[in-house]
């Protein structure tokens, strides 16, 4: 299992309980077909596997967390986790690997996280995609080893986002243009922008993000 220090220790510091537990392929080969849920719908053999990957986590997160480790759906619409009564959950997969997030706070009403290899190759041009203006200035202040990491940074802040606030906000405004980020040492903070005219606001959202063993990981909650 892949261990995410700085992940464990941002958790542990909160006032609400939360757990992470994380899956790899090599974790999900070595179990046999009947120790895996069933898979009743169409995917194809990449997907299925993600989908796999997913759900040992969750159930490895809801275990530590003390619940029954049983084997979650997924919501036919969204296809999304449905989460069980009183958790709030969120689940990121990449490279063969799956990290997810549970907590069991009243008060946290939705969590997004994003894993993503550190070393990722991105390509730059996806910036007039999914950054502000006052983003892109902030990008380009940096050199060019520097500015892939802040544009790989934010992209998986911004899928964190999307997922934390998946269902509060209108699909028609739930935008990566519609927010932007200024960035601290382990913190990000986001301030909605959303178009004038537009009755909708949201205060600023506080997200955190690490990097372990070359994994580059966001959340927020809220």
């Amino acid at each position: 299992m892949l261990d995410f220090n700085s992940l464990s220790e941002l958790l542990a510091n909160q006032s609400c309980r939360y757990r992470y537990a994380t899956t790899s392929l090599h974790q999900l080969k070595n179990l046999p077909p009947e120790k895996l849920p069933e898979v009743t719908f169409g995917l194809s053999q990449n997907r299925k596997q993600e989908y796999l990957l997913g759900r040992l986590a969750i159930k490895d997160a809801l275990g530590s967390l003390g619940y029954p480790t049983t084997w979650i759906e997924r919501d036919p619409i969204t296809k999304t986790p449905v989460w069980p009564k009183g958790i709030t959950g969120s689940l990121s997969h990449s490279s063969g690997s799956a990290l997810a997030v549970v907590g069991d706070s009243p008060r946290i009403l939705g969590l997004g996280v994003d894993l993503e290899k550190a070393n990722r190759t991105i390509d730059l041009r996806i910036e007039s995609h999914i950054c502000t203006q006052d983003e892109s200035e902030d990008l380009h202040t940096l050199h060019l080893e520097n500015r892939a990491v802040r544009l790989l940074l934010t992209f998986s802040a911004k899928e964190s986002l999307y997922k934390c606030y998946f269902g509060k906000i209108p699909r028609n405004l739930l935008r990566f243009k519609n927010v932007s980020l200024k960035w601290e040492s382990s913190k990000w903070t986001a301030h909605w922008e959303f178009p004038l005219g537009t009755e909708f606001s949201l205060n600023a959202t506080i997200g955190y993000w690490g990097i372990d063993q070359n994994w580059l990981w966001t959340i927020c909650w809220r």
